[in-house]
């Protein structure tokens, strides 16, 4: 399952649970409105952190077919980031 899938099925899934909130009298349609947008704003952006972080940026460069190799000053990358990677 990529990132896109999973982000579908978590706007899926709190849109159905807050129906389903609304539709038994927990909350208002308003608050319930609020609330899922709250949390999928908060969930896109922690997943917009970890995803973006150094090491995962080397692994998406590393996955690409024609790079053959990448050399970086960091062995903690190079270790994290596959065979690829190599520290100098």
């Amino acid at each position: 399952m990529n990132q896109e899938q999973l982000a579908a099925l978590l706007r899926t899934l709190l849109q159905f649970g807050g129906g389903i909130a609304v539709g038994r009298g927990w909350i208002d349609a308003d608050t319930a409105t609020a609330v899922i947008g709250a949390i999928v704003t908060i969930t896109v952006t922690a997943w917009g952190l970890y995803a973006r972080r150094n090491t995962a940026l080397v692994q998406s460069a590393a996955a690409v077919p024609q790079v053959a190799q990448i050399v970086t000053t960091s062995p903690h990358i190079a270790e994290a980031a596959g065979p690829k990677v190599v520290a100098q």
